[in-house]
């Protein structure tokens, strides 16, 4: 992985950095496990989704193998017969991108986890009462921006907003929208926008 990289897409915020990697580390463990399964269920359109997600979350923090393999499944997820739609060609290329993806994840988790046992706990803080931040109404235009440029920082406005935009969308449409973001599902977190608007 590109840590240099990874620090730069966030604007050079490396604490923010760290916690990417501590949530894509958590979160994407069981990710090629999850697209298997929506393949051999014979659900496209989850294992698609899945694996653009997968691609998004790479690109965020650096990890170009990964991202890669993602883009060639998906790709071939997209357009199975190789000229763009139609029935799949039956050659199980999917399944051989497939297992490359997964050995794209596996090397980015271990090194991860390598790195993980080697930081020493945080010492427990108290916690600090979220600062307001006041809304305007370009604040959920800046959130969009953010999202569609994939910038991290969107992660931290959705969370210093957080009594804001609760107030301005309702607590259950941010939570939602909290949960896509933190999950770097940025396609997903536009859409809902898209769908409030």
């Amino acid at each position: 992985m590109n840590h240099a990289g990874g620090i730069a897409r966030l604007m050079g915020d490396n604490a923010l950095f760290m916690r990417v990697l501590a949530r894509f580390r958590n979160e994407y463990r069981q990710a090629a496990a999850g697209i298997r399964t929506a393949l051999g269920n014979g659900d496209t359109p989850l294992a698609l989704r899945m694996v653009h997600t997968l691609k998004g979350a790479a690109g965020m923090i650096e990890a170009v193998p990964l991202r890669r393999a993602a883009q060639a499944l998906e790709q071939i997820l997209r357009h199975p017969d190789g000229n763009g739609g139609g029935k799949s060609s039956g050659t199980g290329d999917e399944w051989q991108r497939l297992a490359r993806l997964e050995q794209a994840l596996d090397r980015v988790l271990l090194e991860l986890d390598a790195a993980a046992a080697l930081v020493p706990p945080a010492p427990p803080q108290a916690s600090s009462p979220a600062r307001p931040v006041p809304i305007h109404d370009d604040t959920l235009q800046r959130l969009a921006a953010l999202l569609d440029d994939g910038n991290g920082e969107a992660v931290d406005l959705v969370r210093e907003a957080a009594g804001a935009l609760a107030a301005q969308l309702g607590e259950q449409r941010y939570r939602q929208l909290a949960d896509t973001i933190e999950a770097f599902d940025f396609d997903g977190a536009l859409v809902l926008l898209a769908a409030w608007a």
